[in-house]
């Protein structure tokens, strides 16, 4: 498509739209700067991804994101130039639009072929340092598909009112730009991120019981599941969100083996050894409990020797 309009594009078009103004270039410099933007950002994003690519999630993520920023750059040099052909005046809303809608379209399809967690199911028996329930009946009864136990955890208020002040700061930052540069839609892209961010970020409903540990998050989206028989072991370890996680939230860690988190806050959490090598970790209260409960149901889902 743009071999064919190539010929029809004037020398000088606008390569950017901005509060102040529109600024013109060529079209070269203009493919040149987004295909350099766009290539850095899928090769970074590729090679992270073989490095915190253990779990399906983190896979999914970066190749996803990696996918779609390929095609969102793509799509955007097209949503500029095309619209320019033959000297026409730039309407950049409904190309934009497309270029948006293919890259979600790329970035979902990336994350679907990046494959689920291979079924590894823990053969050694729970180590024996590990913590356990002294009331073997809350186990059984866990397994038999009992209540097990449940939390829920929130984010701190001190971060939500940061959090707070920041969405709505983002917010009236959109759609002053919306306004400025006279494109709505650009301003409605700009705070999708705001209900995800929160979905991810506000609160967790935390559950172990016969099929394992689930984490969902307040809507019901997200959620993160370990199956019961892929549990290695579970303890409680201590969580600095920012310094190892580099935020609040679902997050994934920048160590080797891109270890998921579900971290609120600073303190007391529960971290799963998952067999392949992969690693969960969950801030909530009484973390104690609930890595020895889900140790005790782990124990039982072994499979029996004879």
């Amino acid at each position: 498509m743009l071999a064919w309009a190539w010929p029809r594009i004037p020398d000088q078009v606008v390569v950017h739209v901005g509060v102040s103004g529109h600024r013109s270039g060529s079209p070269l410099e203009l493919l040149t700067v987004l295909g350099v933007i766009g290539g850095v950002s899928y090769v970074l994003l590729a090679v992270l991804s073989l490095k915190v690519g253990r779990t399906a999630m983190a896979r999914r993520l970066v190749l996803g994101l990696a996918s779609g920023t390929a095609v969102f750059f793509t799509g955007l040099g097209l949503a500029f130039l095309l619209p320019q052909v033959d000297g026409r005046p730039l309407a950049v809303d409904l190309p934009l639009a497309l270029a948006t809608l293919g890259s979600l379209a790329a970035g979902l399809a990336a994350a679907a072929f990046a494959g689920r967690d291979p079924v590894i199911p823990a053969t050694e028996p729970v180590p024996v340092d590990a913590p356990r329930l002294t009331d073997r009946s809350v186990a059984a009864r866990s397994q038999d598909g009992g209540a097990g136990w449940q939390q829920r955890v929130v984010l701190g208020r001190g971060h939500a009112i940061l959090l707070g002040i920041a969405a709505v700061a983002y917010g009236l930052g959109a759609v002053w730009l919306g306004w400025a540069t006279a494109s709505w839609y650009l301003g409605g892209l700009m705070l999708v991120p705001i209900p995800l961010v929160a979905a991810m970020t506000v609160a967790w409903e935390v559950r172990v019981d016969a099929a394992g540990l689930t984490a969902r998050g307040a809507w019901g989206w997200p959620r993160y599941h370990v199956p019961a028989s892929e549990v290695v072991r579970a303890d409680v370890t201590h969580v600095d969100p920012l310094g190892e996680f580099g935020g609040w939230g679902l997050r994934i860690a920048g160590d080797t083996r891109g270890t998921v988190g579900v971290v609120l806050r600073n303190g007391e959490a529960i971290s799963v050894e998952r067999t392949g090598g992969r690693r969960v970790v969950v801030t909530v209260d009484d973390a104690l409990t609930g890595a020895a409960t889900l140790n005790s149901i782990a124990e039982g889902a072994r499979p029996v020797c004879t």
